[in-house]
């Protein structure tokens, strides 16, 4: 993340695969496959106790020739990446040997190993397991195999909304114990999924660079490669009442230019309303203006769907080194899976993720009772430009957002390919920065953003303003409605390059609007006319609710006025 984040990548690369092993016989569960594990042998992960401090965790180092010189406290409170290594190649053998000695020495709360995921990223295992029984398997039975199989506590039942799902703190404090449980409990035929709500370092899908567009050429240009969003607007410029979440690092909650609400932390750090925490948690203001920064109001930029209200869910605190912004952040699934159970039980109905993620059953549980539960959900391809999509994008449940850039064809860092939704602006973009200081740019706002980041969520704001013309509207039609109104692009039809096309907004309120009835269009025929008229006068003084419009108990004069204003 930031300005430095080509040094920062650099960096995070060296850090993460320097020294691993992939493919030793390690494996986390996915469900029912087996993903394979590397094992960084060159550094471990630790937890203090609540009271540990710096110098109590160099004290308790020492004894096993290890030192906090070289060390990456995690955004993550409490926990710290240790260096194994004094220029001697560690094998997995010592390495699960010093985290036996390490726990053994009862200094520490939890000792990991350092896993390295399917995307080379890190995967650190934390005492807490998530466990989903099969539907099968009732509250009763479910207590008893955890009483008999999972030394610990159950923190909650149907936990983030999910029926059948357990969060459960178990009395190990060795991460290799955590993943051996945890695939035992997994090839059991009356558990569906069981994992770690592992430590997981997800990436921000944006590729910062120096200022290329000082306008916001995605929503309106002379070329006419945009999204007619003042067309759109003629139409409707959002809804209040239509919530939009970005999930993400947080947003600034005192920029002036955002039409949010407060939102929630979900990291354990408590910042009101769902701020940024640490100094490199910019993404999620930059995020939040695509969606609806304010119209008309004299400042800065607008987003696309300008009086939805976008509300913070933060699921991560964004990663640094030396004080550089490397672009990734520390989270764990249970974060990402409360966020996701309290956008649809608050009401939201879109969320967006820019961001790729570790895969995680109970994250991939969590989006789909979502969107059963009403929220359309979207998420960033990935910039890395190869043909595959990054996960979440890549779920059934969520609609994966590629770039464009401003010429009219697909940037060429985005991904493309199976699962492809469409694409939206995602090179050279204007938006909302952190303030004052904060942030990207010195100043509020922030230009010549790259990264499918930015045409996420402005697809979810799309959306916001198809369900502000329709709010009845039900995620798969939101979707068929986005889908059939994208402009062309590329090969004819769908393809894996462009998905159904470039998002137009223009034309998706439009389809939004004619499947809504106009007020006193009584019959159903399309139009506001005689006929209409002469049946609501012929119900004059009743309750007739195909002609009380105003749900006032009887028709009369406001129902008139009303019917005349849409003759």
């Amino acid at each position: 993340m930031g300005r430095h984040c080509g040094l920062g990548l650099g960096i995070v690369v060296m850090l993460g695969v320097t020294g691993a092993g992939f493919g030793d016989g390690y494996h986390r569960s996915y469900f029912d496959e087996a993903l394979p594990l590397g094992l960084d042998r060159e550094r471990i992960a630790v937890q203090m106790p609540a009271s540990g401090d710096a110098t109590a965790l160099d004290a308790s180092l020492a004894p096993f020739g290890l030192s906090t010189a070289g060390a990456e406290p995690l955004a993550l409170t409490g926990w710290t990446l240790i260096e194994t290594t004094d220029g001697v190649r560690r094998s997995d053998a010592s390495i699960e040997s010093l985290v036996t000695a390490l726990v053994a020495s009862r200094s520490f709360a939890f000792v990991s190993p350092v896993f390295l995921d399917e995307r080379m990223q890190p995967l650190i295992m934390t005492r807490d397991l998530l466990i989903g029984f099969e539907s099968g398997v009732g509250p009763e039975m479910a207590g008893a195999l955890l009483g008999a199989l999972v030394p610990g506590a159950v923190l909650d039942r149907d936990f983030a909304g999910l029926p059948g799902v357990y969060r459960v703190r178990t009395t190990f404090a060795d991460g290799f114990d955590v993943l051996a449980l945890a695939n035992d409990l997994a090839s059991r035929a009356d558990v569906r999924f069981a994992e770690s709500d592992a430590i997981v370092r997800g990436r921000l899908t944006i590729i910062p660079n120096d200022p290329m567009f000082g306008q916001l050429w995605g929503l309106h240009q002379a070329s006419d490669a945009d999204m007619d969003a003042p067309e759109a607007w003629d139409v409707t410029i959002g809804d209040d009442a239509i919530r939009v979440v970005v999930m993400d690092m947080g947003i600034d909650q005192a920029h002036p230019d955002l039409h949010q609400a407060p939102g929630m932390d979900f990291t354990g750090n408590n910042t009101p309303g769902g701020g940024p925490f640490s100094s490199c948690d910019d993404h999620g203001t930059a995020v939040a203006g695509c969606v609806s920064a304010t119209i008309d109001n004299g400042l800065g930029v607008v987003g696309v769907a300008p009086n939805c209200t976008v509300t913070s869910a933060k699921i991560g605190v964004a990663t640094s080194f030396f004080g550089l912004c490397l672009g990734f952040f520390d989270s764990q699934p249970s974060m990402l899976m409360n966020a996701l159970d309290w956008s649809a039980s608050s009401g939201a109905r879109v969320t967006n993720s820019s961001f790729s993620y570790t895969v995680s059953a109970g994250v991939t549980n969590a989006y789909a009772n979502a969107r059963a539960n009403g929220v359309v959900h979207f998420a960033a391809t990935g910039n890395s430009g190869e043909g595959t999509i990054a996960y979440p994008s890549s779920l059934a449940s969520v609609n994966a957002i590629g770039a464009m850039a401003p010429t009219g064809v697909k940037a060429s860092f985005s991904q493309y390919g199976t699962g492809i939704a469409f694409c939206a602006p995602g090179q050279g973009i204007a938006s909302t920065d952190r303030v004052g200081s904060a942030g990207y740019e010195s100043g509020d706002y922030v230009s010549g953003l790259d990264g499918t980041s930015f045409a996420s969520p402005y697809a979810a704001g799309v959306a916001a303003l198809v369900l502000s013309v329709d709010p009845s509207l039900t995620p798969a039609e939101v979707e068929d409605i986005l889908d059939a109104t994208c402009v062309d692009v590329g090969a004819a039809g769908y393809d894996l390059t462009y998905g159904h096309g470039f998002v137009n907004a223009f034309n998706a309120v439009t389809a939004a609007s004619s499947t809504t009835p106009c007020p006193g269009d009584g019959d159903g025929d399309g139009t506001v006319g005689p006929a209409d008229l002469a049946a609501l006068l012929g119900a004059w003084g009743t309750a007739d609710p195909t002609w009380d419009l105003n749900a006032s108990g009887d028709v009369g004069p406001d129902d008139l006025a009303i019917l005349l204003g849409a003759w």
